[in-house]
């Protein structure tokens, strides 16, 4: 619940804002001369709070990834939102996000500009690039103001797919679009179980499907992430009962791409999830730090659940492409069969499996040199 708004200077005349304060009417708004949040602007949980200004350039970025020991696809993203209002209990933005209120820019034509200038730049390679890393791409209204002037953006363009990640059914402002297959819609999936003990004030697992569904007849490609993948009493049969419910509602004809990836966070949070979920259990099981520093489980375990998921997934449908999320290259050989040499290559993947499932995405087919060769949109090496 939106408690107060604070608007910045900068913000102040923006369409976006005059929105956003009709929508939240019972939220006490404040203005100030700042275009940043200086200490603490307004008390109460950062979740309650929107702060509403200018970007100041760092909007568009590749994503931080994880140690070379890892695989990283190379995904690029906006940072239009920061925070989300979901109270997932493995979440490190509530403790890695710093700030008193939730960030939402609302210089939208700025961004996108932007955007236009370093795709121009960034040439004819194929990419992905979406919302969604530092908080929920369609939880807050600004939010799914700023997805469906993305959506209208990007479905004039090529060599790019935009995904909107989430674990909302917000999907009302998408529906009247054309894509133009442009835009991934993907939601994060857990059994429901697990959605009701850990993904506090999310939708469920069938909302969140109602929702996949309603785009998919929009003309929308799909994505799904079983991430992060939690061991807990009889997961073999809640993940299995999740695909085999997945693919009940889904044309997997349809499914852009799947990831897969297992619980795993920074040490410094475990104290935090303790203070803030006493109630959860995910931390008590068998974990150890990873090559990255974050706590996982171990790797003979992470590919015992990996194994039962991605056969199960490929038992029922020749499916979508699959890829790991943070994973190293042993796990890929164990799970799968083959790795990617490296992350250009994993990145090549993506292109390739687009360009030969949904002809026009990607102009032409595509090179593996030119992933080898490339620089994130933001002209930074990878």
């Amino acid at each position: 619940m939106i408690k107060n708004i604070i608007i910045s200077k900068s913000a102040r005349d923006d369409k976006v804002t005059s929105k956003i304060v009709n929508f939240y009417s019972e939220a006490k708004v404040q203005l100030i001369e700042q275009d940043r949040i200086e200490g603490r602007i307004v008390e109460g949980d950062p979740k309650n709070n929107l702060f509403l200004t200018h970007s100041k350039g760092d909007v568009i970025r590749a994503c931080p990834g994880t140690s070379g020991q890892y695989l990283c696809c190379r995904y690029q993203i906006i940072n239009q939102t920061l925070n989300c209002p979901f109270n997932c209990t493995y979440c490190i933005l509530q403790y890695y996000l710093n700030q008193s209120a939730t960030i939402i820019y609302t210089d939208f034509n700025k961004i996108l500009n932007n955007l236009d200038k370093a795709l121009f730049e960034y040439g004819n390679r194929f990419i992905r690039i979406g919302t969604g890393e530092l908080g929920d791409s369609l939880a807050l209204f600004g939010s799914r103001l700023f997805a469906k002037e993305a959506v209208e953006f990007f479905a004039s363009k090529n060599n790019i797919l935009f995904e909107l990640k989430s674990k909302s059914n917000q999907i009302e402002p998408l529906l009247d679009l054309k894509p133009n297959k442009r835009t991934v819609v993907s939601w994060s999936l857990n059994p429901p179980e697990i959605i009701l003990q850990e993904e506090l004030g999310t939708n469920s697992l069938d909302e969140r499907l109602d929702a996949a569904k309603s785009l998919e007849n929009q003309g929308y490609l799909l994505g799904f992430h079983f991430d992060p993948v939690i061991k807990v009493k009889n997961w073999q049969k809640r993940y299995g009962d999740l695909i085999e419910k997945l693919y009940t509602k889904i044309n997997p004809d349809n499914i852009a791409w799947i990831s897969i990836g297992s619980l795993r966070f920074p040490p410094s949070t475990k104290d935090q999830i303790i203070k803030h979920y006493p109630h959860t259990r995910i931390i008590y099981e068998e974990m150890i730090k990873g090559l990255d520093g974050k706590m996982r489980y171990p790797r003979p375990l992470r590919a015992q659940i990996y194994k039962f998921i991605y056969k199960k997934l490929k038992d029922i449908y020749n499916p979508p492409f699959i890829y790991f999320c943070m994973e190293n290259k042993t796990v890929w050989q164990e799970v799968m069969g083959f790795s990617p040499d490296n992350n250009a290559y994993l990145d090549w993947m993506f292109a390739d499996s687009i360009y030969k499932r949904f002809k026009g995405i990607v102009s032409q087919k595509p090179n593996i040199q030119n992933f080898e060769n490339a620089l994130n949109i933001d002209g930074s090496e990878f």
